[in-house]
C-alpha cells in the first residue's frame, strides 16, 4: 500500500527536489561532453571496439528505455525492491544524493558494470530530458511519431541527439529519402544536425519538463491552485505580475497535448 500525499503520489518537497535537479542535469550534459572530448583514448577504452551506439534504445517507450538500461547495468533489483515499499518515490528521489543509495550501490558493483552501458544510461536520460524540455515529449515518443509519418518529429529527435540517425526507424526514413533524392528532406536534416537552436528560453524549458513529469503523478486531476503552488513556490515560473494567468496558459496548452509515452504506458505503474 503506497502512501497518499498532498499531490497524489507526490509531496511538495519531492516535487521541489525534482525541480532542482533539472538545471543540474543540463550542466552535467555539457560537462560529460567536455570530459569525453578531452580524453579520446579513455573514451575508446570505455566503449570498446564495437557496439558504441545507444540509438536503438530510443525505439522503446520511455519506461521501457529505463527498464532496459537498468537491466544492462544490474540496477533493476534494488529498483524493484524500492517500488515495493510504502513510499518508492521518496526513495528514488534521494538516490542521487551524495553518499546516497545509488552511489553506495555503484561502489559495490563497479567491477561488474560495462562502462559503455553506464555512458549509454547517462546520455539516454539526459537526451530524453532535453527532448521533453524542448518538444514536450520523450525521444521514444518522437520516434513513434516518425513511424506514423511525422518528419518534423524526426528532425526534432536529431536536434536532441545526432546519434538517433542510427535508430532503425530514423535510418529507414533517411534511406527512403535517399532513394527518391528528396533534397528538401536532406536540407532540413542538415539543419537539424546542427543541434537545438538557442531561441528556447531556459525557464520555459524547465517548466515544460516539470509539467510533463508531473502528468505521470496525476496531472489532470490537480486544480489550478495546486499547480500554481507547485510551480510558483519552486520558482519554476517567476512570480510576477500576470504570472498566474500566463502559467494557466502553459498548463492548459499541456493538457491539450497527447500524453507522452511515460504517462500513457498501458497502465504501467512501476518497474517490471
Amino acid at each position: 500500500m503506497q502512501v497518499e500525499k498532498e499531490f497524489g503520489k507526490l509531496s511538495l518537497a519531492q516535487f521541489e527536489r525534482l525541480a532542482t535537479t533539472i538545471p543540474e542535469v543540463r550542466k552535467q550534459r555539457s560537462e560529460l561532453s567536455e570530459i569525453l572530448q578531452g580524453n579520446q583514448a579513455k573514451l575508446r577504452e570505455l566503449l570498446g571496439a564495437s557496439g558504441h551506439s545507444w540509438a536503438s534504445i530510443y525505439e522503446m517507450p520511455f519506461f521501457e528505455q529505463v527498464d532496459h538500461l537498468f537491466m544492462l547495468i544490474g540496477l533493476h533489483e534494488p529498483l524493484i525492491e524500492a517500488w515495493q515499499t510504502e513510499d518508492p518515490i521518496e526513495i528514488y528521489s534521494t538516490w542521487g544524493d551524495d553518499e546516497g543509495e545509488l552511489e553506495r550501490w555503484y561502489e559495490l558493483h563497479e567491477s561488474e558494470i560495462d562502462p559503455k552501458h553506464f555512458i549509454w544510461m547517462t546520455v539516454v536520460f539526459q537526451r530524453n530530458i532535453l527532448a521533453i524540455m524542448l518538444f514536450h515529449c520523450s525521444m521514444g515518443h518522437l520516434i513513434q511519431r516518425v513511424r506514423e509519418g511525422d518528419d518534423d518529429s524526426l528532425f526534432h529527435a536529431v536536434e536532441v541527439d545526432r546519434a538517433v540517425v542510427g535508430a532503425p526507424t530514423i535510418a529507414d526514413r533517411i534511406a527512403r529519402a535517399e532513394l527518391v533524392a528528396d533534397k528538401h528532406f536532406f536540407i532540413r536534416l542538415r539543419k537539424a544536425l546542427k543541434g537545438p537552436t538557442k531561441k528556447h528560453m531556459v525557464a520555459i524549458q524547465d517548466l515544460r519538463y516539470s509539467i510533463v513529469a508531473l502528468r505521470s503523478f496525476g496531472f489532470d486531476r490537480f486544480t489550478d491552485e495546486d499547480l500554481e503552488r507547485l510551480f510558483l513556490k519552486t520558482r519554476l515560473y517567476p512570480n510576477s505580475a500576470g504570472a498566474l494567468k500566463n502559467l494557466r496558459k502553459h498548463i492548459q496548452a499541456a493538457r491539450k497535448l497527447q500524453p507522452p509515452d511515460f504517462v500513457n504506458s498501458g497502465g504501467r505503474s512501476g518497474p517490471r
